[in-house]
């Protein structure tokens, strides 16, 4: 989980644009979003899920405090569909799109509320959950399954 903090942490330290950023970063907390599930459990993954998007609101990657719980449930969503690994459709694509369309629309939801669906700031934020979000879930399936692999390997 610290892991998981601190490759969130990275943007902080790492000069990239922010684009760049948001892939690298992206695909490695989602990675590590499934690698804590199947390691250490659902607990620790949830726990995670609740803690990532405080810590993104805090470093300025989040705008809106709205958003906090549309990430929550996103990542929650992903995490529950990657558990166990499944059909080759079920484990690449079907998680990413389902959180891909939880964010979106829960961003969209959150900045109707707000009275700010038709601003620039809403078209920023409506695409950073979308394309980015299913791009680096993923790559984030693709980099945990190496990850795992790996560590069964070893073990």
């Amino acid at each position: 989980m610290a892991l998981t903090v601190i490759m969130q942490s990275l943007r902080l330290v790492l000069p990239l644009p922010p684009v760049l950023s948001t892939f690298i970063i992206g695909t490695l907390v989602n990675m590590m979003l499934i690698v804590t599930c199947r390691l250490s459990g659902f607990k620790a993954a949830f726990l995670l899920t609740l803690l990532l998007p405080l810590l993104a609101y805090m470093q300025g990657q989040l705008l809106l405090p709205l958003l906090i719980p549309v990430v929550v449930v996103g990542n929650l969503l992903y995490v529950t569909l990657l558990r166990k690994k499944r059909t080759f459709l079920l484990t690449y694509f079907v998680p990413p799109i389902i959180k891909t369309a939880a964010m979106y629309i829960g961003a969209w939801l959150a900045l109707y509320f707000l009275q700010m669906a038709n601003s620039l700031i809403a078209a920023n934020i409506l695409f950073a959950m979308s394309v980015p979000q299913f791009l680096t879930g993923v790559a984030g399936v693709l980099a945990a399954e190496k990850i795992l692999q790996k560590v069964k390997n070893i073990y």
